[in-house]
């Protein structure tokens, strides 16, 4: 089964930073080759990771979030728990990569 990643806004990224629950997040943007390319690998991993939640968030769209969590390369993948990031992979990653520092944090 297909799924998507959730596009979130700042607010929804400030409630995630909040909770305990793991969070995979990718910052990109619509012209983003190598964003076009890790959003599917994610949306993939969203079935075998049921305890994490995956989302994307558009920096055109929230550039103070961007901003604030030090986003100056795209893709930037953060993994936060417990309102902390514990992980970032900056620029282009495959699965493998992505599951090595998912795992770290669960």
């Amino acid at each position: 089964m297909s799924q998507t990643l959730t596009e979130w806004s700042e607010d929804e990224f400030n409630t995630a930073m909040k909770n305990d629950r793991v969070s995979v997040v990718e910052f990109g943007a619509t012209w983003c080759a190598s964003c076009k390319a890790t959003e599917p690998i994610l949306a993939e991993m969203v079935n075998d990771f049921s305890d994490v939640t995956f989302a994307k968030i558009d920096v055109a769209k929230n550039a103070p979030l961007a901003s604030r969590m030090g986003v100056m390369s795209l893709p930037n993948i953060i993994i936060m728990t417990k309102g902390k990031v514990v992980e970032q992979i900056i620029g282009g990653a495959n699965r493998a990569k992505i599951e090595e520092k998912l795992k770290k944090a669960l």
